[in-house]
């Protein structure tokens, strides 16, 4: 196992060895010293990272520790105050179709139904198709995902779980290389959440189409079942204060995977890193009030 822990200028360093990728043509994302805010608040600063293509990244922190930021940033929907995100060599100025994008609120069009708001993705992505082609694979991917024979309705007549379900389906088919998952299973109920963890780890690990995954959970468990490594934020403002290689083998065995003693011991050094940064962030608060009082 190795661990990264951040400096008190939140800046990151590795403890321990890791195989580390030194090739550009291997490496999907590279983060420079990003930093992003809106007007004087500073929501993410000093943030370098990584990200070798095929990789599977589970994103962790609290609440407002700028993890949706950071995803926005990486699909080239907002613009940092300083440094740069390159993707492929190529600074991130904008969205592009090699990105896709799950949001926490679904993103469908009401006005259409669920096959029609994949055919939309699929347009973009594979020109020259008939509309029975783009119908047929839009059906595909909803029955991939659980949502077989519901493909005419729209999203008003089903359920959030269902609605986020179709949401993913749509990111699917678009293909894009690159996965941006904002918590895509919050809304689901357990046995459907369960059901797509694992066919997210077939897509992260399909080496004839292999996808590489930035996955934003509050969920500790899901975050080291699912990720190849973990990102750990810490907030006011966010910075990375961990980076946890995942040394599981064989993460299908799930129950076998959560008893294990190894599993539970690093969930619980997770913990123990929220909890050191929440003290640190409470000092720094303290200190900086009494100096004011003075």
């Amino acid at each position: 196992m190795s661990v990264i822990k951040s400096d008190a200028e939140g800046y990151s360093h590795r403890v321990g060895n890791e195989g580390e990728v030194d090739t550009d043509s291997s490496i999907e994302f590279s983060v420079e010293n990003l930093s992003f805010g809106y007007d004087s608040s500073l929501v993410l600063k000093n943030i370098n990272l990584k990200i070798a293509r095929g990789e599977f990244i589970a994103v962790l922190g609290p609440s407002g520790c700028g993890k949706t930021s950071l995803l926005r940033l990486l699909a080239g929907l907002e613009t940092p105050v300083g440094g740069k995100i390159l993707h492929r060599g190529d600074v991130v100025t904008g969205p592009n179709i090699t990105r896709g994008v799950v949001f926490q609120d679904y993103s469908l069009f009401p006005w259409l139904n669920l096959r029609d708001n994949l055919v939309i993705a699929i347009n973009k992505a594979r020109k020259g198709l008939s509309k029975a082609e783009r119908d047929q694979i839009a059906e595909e991917y909803l029955d991939l995902v659980g949502l077989p024979g519901v493909g005419f309705k729209h999203p008003y007549e089903i359920s959030g779980g269902m609605r986020q379900r179709c949401a993913i389906a749509r990111s699917l088919a678009l293909g894009s290389p690159v996965l941006l998952m904002d918590e895509p299973f919050g809304a689901l109920d357990p046995v459907n959440r369960l059901r797509l963890q694992d066919l997210l780890l077939l897509l992260s690990r399909n080496n004839s189409n292999r996808r590489t995954i930035v996955f934003v959970t509050h969920d500790v468990e899901e975050a080291l079942y699912l990720g190849d490594r973990v990102i750990v934020l810490g907030s006011n403002p966010g910075r990375i204060i961990a980076e946890i290689k995942v040394p599981f083998e064989g993460k299908h065995f799930r129950h076998d995977l959560f008893q294990s003693k190894e599993f539970r011991e690093l969930s619980q050094q997770i913990a123990a890193l929220y909890h050191e940064d929440i003290e640190r962030q409470l000092e720094i608060g303290s200190v900086v009030g009494e100096g004011e009082m003075i």
